[in-house]
């Protein structure tokens, strides 16, 4: 017997003529297929609207939980959003896999504000790219000990002072 199995995800972010972000994410494999839209405001990295399509699943639980989707507007794209998410999607009652596209989406709209400026940061020298990571770190502190470039022993974060979350 030969098992087969295919997994596609595909996550987008798209910046709207108002300002505001979409955010996509999808998934497509064997048992599961579905797609989350979400709309997210700009600057306040609100959520004000969350759409969920669920087009084949092996769970009944994940169509009855798309209708859990009318908690996500009004969250923040921030600190606690995973737990937040979690709790308002995944659980007893809810799907772990439409929670999983949704925090997709929420990670999609962090990097479109991460990854230019960290572009920029590695075409610098070595001395100036030290202090524009320092910069950068200041700017975004949910980074602080997110990883081990900006961790507590790191030579990033010397003479840097952040609150952290």
């Amino acid at each position: 017997m030969i098992l087969s199995y295919v997994r596609n995800k595909h996550c987008t972010v798209v910046d709207r003529p108002d300002g505001s972000l979409l955010a996509r994410a999808a998934v497509e494999e064997n048992f599961f297929s579905a797609r989350v839209e979400m709309v997210v405001t700009v600057p306040g990295l609100e959520i004000s609207s969350a759409e969920v399509a669920i087009d084949r699943c092996f769970a009944g639980r994940c169509r009855e939980a798309a209708d859990l989707t009318r908690k996500v507007p009004g969250l923040r794209v921030g600190p606690g959003i995973i737990k937040l998410v979690n709790s308002a999607l995944g659980g007893s009652e809810g799907c772990p896999r439409l929670a999983d596209l949704v925090l997709e989406c929420c990670e999609q709209v962090i990097l479109r504000f991460t990854v230019e400026p960290l572009r920029f940061i590695l075409e610098k020298e070595d001395s100036e790219r030290i202090e524009a990571f320092k910069v950068f770190l200041r700017q975004n502190p949910r980074l602080v000990n997110s990883c081990i470039a900006f961790g507590d022993t790191s030579p990033l974060r010397e003479g840097v002072e952040i609150e952290e979350f």
